[in-house]
């Protein structure tokens, strides 16, 4: 089975691809050396040819056909000139000089060049005088002689064969050494490849704590595990928040509904007054509100994470959103004992982003500020709570503070998650959701959500890009007081 995936495997493929095209690039380099070579040798035996032409020709002008023919016998015995080839003949072909035995039959081409067989016949050779073949050039000389003058090819037909043979076996050796490299690296990809395979079936089988392995050679396995290990921490740190938001969830409301459902069985009862009923009913309502105001913020959260309201993104005046806010929740933190102190600038403050989502998460800040710091510290003075603007750099920051016991170490870590309580008991109000949907309208506008411990109390800080678009041209027949006025305009 597992030879079968070496095979079918894409590494394998990719490999044997690679090893060919490189033994083909081989072969081609070898071959043309080959050629290269075999020309050269080629030229070298011609031009040694030619200088042996020149010579006997030397001979023939100065000695005529006996000086030839006794230049041929003396050059046919000399071992100084291996592999050359003389031959004399008559006009009627009939050996006159030479150590090879019978002119050739071979016709010679347009510059009497000639490749031929021949048969050894001087002295030289001996009785037993082998075949063998090679090329030479043919002249007619006056008087009717003939002249060949060649060198024996075996010795390169030797070479010729040796390079051929190393040729093929060089090419054999690519070939295995293609497919044992191509299962070499396909085992070892492969057994990469099955630790992560393993790895995801344990995870898939419920163990989410279980991680891809790592080499520690840092190479781009190491790297895709690494990826991979990030990636599985993340879903693994989703999916317990997920776990956690469900039972946090059904904690949350399983005691309202509860008291709803005791409420209705009251009602029920025949004893009880009109005036009881009422008051029964006032109570479930106000169970219910409390049940509808959480799931609104569990899908307020949702379509900010998912991104949805960026399409109705427009030009926010914080300033102007700010003191509406402020406006709204001032005679809540008097009702509670507390003080709203502004800290607004006097210029507009423009942002990109959805005003109610905005609105939403500063009125958030506020009441978690009347909530947890008006009724805080000594009851001989009055609480106070900070409501600030200010922008830096490219960034506007509005920032709510107040001085209440705030929140330290892992609460003051976890303050964003959703249905987290500081109290474990969940005896105080609200659902765990306030500063959550702050966080998510913080991201939805490509900012963040800070908080810090304000000694005493907690400082929260949500910092968004500012609107770098530039101001709306004036209409027409306008002037440009009335322009900047109508920017500088707010929702009442």
């Amino acid at each position: 089975m597992f030879p079968i995936r070496l095979i079918r495997s894409r590494v394998f493929q990719l490999s044997l691809l690679a090893s060919a095209i490189f033994g083909i690039a081989a072969v081609a380099v070898v071959a043309t050396l080959y050629f290269s070579s075999v020309e050269a040798v080629t030229r070298q035996v011609e031009a040694t040819i030619d200088a042996e032409i020149k010579g006997l020709s030397e001979q023939y002008r100065q000695f005529g056909p006996v000086g030839l023919i006794r230049a041929v016998e003396r050059r046919s015995r000399q071992r100084s000139r291996p592999g050359a080839i003389y031959l004399v003949v008559d006009p009627g072909f009939k050996r006159l000089a030479g150590n090879i035995a019978a002119w050739p039959k071979e016709e010679p081409d347009a510059r009497r060049w000639v490749t031929f067989a021949f048969r050894g016949g001087g002295a030289a050779d001996g009785p037993a005088a082998v075949k063998g073949e090679a090329r030479g050039r043919m002249f007619r000389l006056p008087g009717g002689f003939f002249l060949l003058v060649g060198h024996d090819l075996r010795e390169q037909q030797r070479v010729t064969a040796r390079t051929r043979e190393t040729l093929i076996l060089a090419g054999i050796v690519a070939i295995l050494f293609a497919v044992a490299s191509g299962g070499l690296l396909s085992w070892l990809v492969l057994r990469r490849i099955d630790s992560i395979n393993r790895t995801s079936r344990e995870i898939m089988a419920g163990d989410l704590a279980r991680r891809v392995p790592e080499t520690g050679r840092g190479d781009e396995f190491d790297r895709l595990a690494q990826s991979l290990n990030a990636m599985l921490a993340q879903n693994e740190k989703l999916f317990l928040g997920m776990r956690e938001v469900s039972e946090n969830l059904a904690h949350d409301l399983r005691s309202p509904l509860g008291r709803i459902r005791q409420r209705l069985e009251r009602q029920l009862s025949p004893s009880l007054s009109e005036s009881g009923r009422k008051a029964l009913t006032e109570e479930a309502l106000a169970e219910t509100d409390r049940l509808l105001s959480t799931f609104s913020a569990i899908l307020s959260i949702a379509q900010a994470d998912s991104g949805g309201p960026k399409r109705s993104f427009e030009p926010v005046d914080l300033r102007t959103l700010l003191q509406d806010v402020a406006d709204l929740y001032e005679p809540l933190a008097e009702d509670a004992g507390a003080t709203l102190a502004r800290a607004l600038p006097d210029r507009p403050v423009t942002v990109q982003g959805n005003r109610d989502m905005l609105f939403q998460a500063c009125a958030n800040l506020l009441d978690n500020a009347i909530e947890y710091g008006a009724g805080a510290g000594d009851p001989a003075q009055t609480a106070v709570i900070d409501l600030d603007l200010d922008t830096a750099g490219e960034f506007a920051r509005f920032t709510v503070r107040d001085r209440g016991p705030g929140l330290d170490g892992e609460a003051l870590e976890r303050a964003r998650e959703r249905f987290y309580r500081a109290d474990p008991s969940r005896t105080t109000g609200g659902s765990g959701l306030g500063l959550a949907l702050v966080d998510a309208v913080a991201r939805l506008h490509d900012g963040a959500l800070t908080l810090a411990a304000a000694g005493p109390g907690l400082r929260a800080a949500v910092q968004i890009p500012l609107d770098k678009r530039p101001p709306a041209q004036e209409t027409a027949g306008g002037t440009g007081h009335e322009a900047a006025g109508a920017a500088g305009a707010g929702p009442g």
